[in-house]
């Protein structure tokens, strides 16, 4: 039998909007609060999340930068006469994406999405290696590097697998009473949410869900160990759509020439623009004022939410849609889906949730403090 497990589950969009007024583990989770998000998305939290850290340290913010020396897009500028009818859509990308993941020896999570094949050439893609894996944000140190420095016996699920994978995984090394600190991945909450919304009425069922597989994990801690601690956190929470924007047309109809005046990625809810010369930036920044249901992050926003760049990596320019607004199209998808997350983290909606059998003994404001509640854990872990 083991003598301490520390558990932590990150179910990904259970937002605290989600779980607020569910009877979601009450008795066996007691210490529950919601939590400020890191502004961006999975790919942005993740991170923050495995680090600690805001994304201007671990340098993921969105998937996108612009970088056109090292793209590993550029052959795609002579691919733009394809027929879009063909190749915008999502299994010719998804399996485009697989092989340019193969030949770059990429090993993190990796999609092209929708970005045109005529721009994709000026980026460079942020998540090139696994988050997970021991040096996946080098030179920024991760969870892994974390438990292999202190020589803990761990597991950290494999976000290639289904989280059924992902759960019986975790339950088998449980069984063994082997393993001293666990890290459970589980995404399709996710999923379900931007098909449904957080009023969809197969919520219930798969919050449900979860509850009775963590059940079944307390239980098998339980049974293995002298003693065992569980948490359970997401990384944001889900808005309904309201609307949509269609702001490419706003800024491409400025007489202004893509690669030559200025750039731009356009995120499902964020706007990124790097600018070429004074004109481009002036006319853009007077159709920026006007642009629906938006707003330019200032310098002291960008310093709150940690993005602000010196380098400008992810734009000299972000716009923040407001919450429930949809950028359509936008290079993430052509069309918007039900529900989106991304919008401001103080919005009600974008609230993460953080449960746990203990007090945590830490403060826990905003998700990077998790990493913090993970390392104190760690450190008590005699080794």
């Amino acid at each position: 039998m083991g003598e301490k497990v520390y558990l932590f589950m990150f179910i990904d969009a259970m937002g605290w909007e989600i779980l607020k007024n569910r009877d979601f583990l009450k008795q066996e989770l007691p210490y529950r609060k919601a939590v400020n998000m890191q502004l961006g998305y999975s790919c942005t939290a993740i991170p923050t999340i495995l680090t600690g850290q805001p994304p201007v340290v671990h340098k993921h913010f969105t998937f996108y930068y612009y970088d056109p020396q090292n793209s590993p897009f550029k052959i795609f500028k002579y691919l733009k006469y394809l027929p879009k009818q063909i190749f915008s859509r999502w299994r010719v990308r998804h399996l485009l994406s697989k092989m340019i993941a193969k030949h770059n020896g990429y090993t993190g999570y990796f999609e092209m999405y929708a970005m045109p094949f005529d721009r994709i050439q000026y980026f460079n893609y942020a998540e090139r290696t696994d988050l997970f894996e021991p040096g996946g944000l080098y030179p920024t140190p991760n969870l892994a590097d974390l438990l292999v420095e202190k020589n803990i016996p761990y597991h950290i699920s494999n976000w290639r697998h289904s989280e059924s994978e992902n759960i019986e995984a975790m339950k088998q090394d449980l069984k063994r009473g082997d393993i001293e600190f666990a890290f459970l991945y589980t995404a399709d909450l996710d999923a379900l949410l931007h098909r449904v919304t957080k009023d969809g009425k197969e919520i219930t069922a798969k919050i449900n869900w979860y509850a009775s597989h963590i059940k079944e994990i307390m239980n098998l801690a339980a049974e293995n160990y002298e003693d065992y601690e569980m948490y359970v956190f997401s990384d944001h929470g889900m808005t309904s759509l309201a609307g949509t924007v269609d702001a490419k047309q706003h800024f491409e109809k400025l007489n202004l020439k893509f690669g030559n005046d200025y750039v731009a990625v356009y995120d499902s809810t964020l706007i990124h623009f790097w600018f070429f010369n004074n004109q481009a930036r002036r006319k853009i920044m007077l159709e920026a004022q006007v642009l629906p249901h938006s707003h330019i992050l200032n310098r002291q926003e960008k310093q709150k939410y940690g993005i602000d760049f010196s380098d400008d990596m992810y734009g000299e320019e972000i716009i923040l849609m407001d919450p429930g607004y949809q950028i359509e199209p936008s290079d993430m998808g052509l069309k918007a889906l039900p529900a989106m997350h991304g919008f401001s983290p103080e919005h009600h909606d974008s609230k993460a949730s953080f449960l746990g059998t203990n007090d945590p003994e830490i403060s826990v404001n905003w998700v990077g403090d998790y990493f913090q509640v993970m390392k104190n854990k760690i450190e008590k872990l005699k080794y």
